[in-house]
């Protein structure tokens, strides 16, 4: 049986764009390209590692930018962080018909390549206007605020621009939980950093008093004749209730 091969990189934006420029300039035909803690997930591969370069990364950033555009950078910016298997072999697929086509390449929805990358960065795009809506921040002792949320995407690094423009002149966390991340902004900048799920938070004196008032409003606000459970579900699903104040901690 003919093994198939599969890059590995370093799990970073910059490793991924620097694997592509290797698809490109390498004699081999990657049929996968998978952050570096998938070797071995699959039998059938013969896996290659691609170390991280500054220079090629930045070569294939700046071709997408001057020969595609600046949108084609966001859009496959959001696909790397679905965290799909398969992302980087569609992102790779979408550059490829991107640099023969140009700038309208989003226009040819009868692409494969095209509506692949269009699906997953859909999903990403309605996941992080879900979470703009559904993030719920508590005060902690210290005045912090802080929320954590349990997403299907790594979507905290496009959540912060819209809090940083909400909440500018208060200091926040919001915490990624299930992936062990956070974005920290302390009023002048954001920055995302490793961290554990914390133990024993202490809540602002105030905090839970303001908590129960949210709860009782959210209670009186509901029309019971009216609850539609299912249609509820469908705009909030309810593996995200856990982590709002109004569904209870």
């Amino acid at each position: 049986m003919e093994s198939k091969l599969a890059y590995l990189y370093d799990g970073s934006f910059e490793g991924i764009l620097t694997a592509i420029y290797h698809a490109y300039y390498d004699e081999d035909d990657p049929v996968a390209i998978l952050p570096d803690w998938e070797e071995g997930s699959n039998f059938l591969y013969t896996y290659k590692k691609i170390e991280t370069d500054p220079n090629k990364w930045g070569k294939v950033y700046e071709a997408v930018v001057n020969k595609i555009s600046h949108s084609a950078i966001k859009r496959i910016f959001n696909v790397y962080l679905s965290e799909y298997d398969d992302s980087g072999i569609i992102i790779l697929r979408y550059l490829k018909s991107g640099f023969k086509i140009g700038s309208k390449i989003d226009d040819y929805q009868t692409n494969s390549a095209v509506r692949d990358l269009e699906e997953i960065y859909h999903k990403v795009r309605i996941e992080v206007h879900r979470f703009l809506g559904l993030a719920r921040f508590k005060q902690l002792q210290n005045g912090i605020f802080y929320c954590q949320i349990e997403p299907d995407h790594n979507i905290i690094a496009l959540m912060a621009p819209h809090f940083v423009s909400r909440i500018p002149s208060e200091r926040w966390i919001i915490h990624d939980i299930s992936r062990g991340v956070a974005v920290f902004y302390d009023t002048r900048e954001w920055t995302i950093r490793f961290i554990d799920k914390p133990e024993g938070i202490v809540l602002n004196e105030n905090e839970e008093s303001y908590q129960d008032m949210w709860r009782e409003y959210y209670k009186s606000a509901t029309i019971q004749s009216r609850r539609n459970i299912r249609q509820k579900k469908s705009y909030m699903p309810v593996r995200y209730w856990k982590n709002l104040i109004e569904k209870g901690d």
